[in-house]
């Protein structure tokens, strides 16, 4: 690791910056499948630790949350997973439920780099309603 992160205090002072722990709210105004798929989306799942650009100082940005980054720790990179950018690669409920229990794609190609891992050792281990809310909230709108 490189400094400050491996340095206590430079990571007291990065969280003090950066890190604003908010408990959940629901939208009543979405179904509560909706709601659970935010709910695992930004929270257990946190899908936005990879989907999300940051800043020089290694903080998400926020206003462009799920839109994909291009340098990902592992030199790799991750697509956009908001509701637009699945909807145009035609991605539906059903074909994304199943990658992420599967890691198979629409055009049967497989998830590569790190997500392999998160639906190995993750969302495969999911049950089909909470995959399934995760599908809807990233279709039914997250921006």
């Amino acid at each position: 690791m490189t400094p400050p992160f491996n340095l206590r205090a430079g990571l007291k002072l990065w969280r003090g910056l950066f890190f604003k722990p908010e408990p959940f709210i629901s939208d009543p105004t979405k179904s509560e499948q909706w709601n659970r798929g935010k709910y695992i989306v930004e929270g257990p799942a946190h899908c936005a630790a990879c989907h999300t650009p940051r800043n020089h100082l290694g903080a998400r940005k926020t206003d462009l949350a799920l839109t994909g980054a291009d340098r990902l720790p592992d030199g790799g990179s991750s697509p956009a997973i908001t509701s637009e950018y699945l909807k145009q690669n035609g991605w539906t409920v059903s074909s994304l439920s199943y990658a992420l229990q599967s890691g198979l794609m629409p055009d049967g190609d497989v998830f590569g780099g790190s997500m392999g891992e998160v639906v190995r050792d993750g969302t495969a281990y999911l049950s089909k309603q909470d995959r399934d809310a995760i599908a809807i909230y990233l279709l039914e709108g997250n921006e």
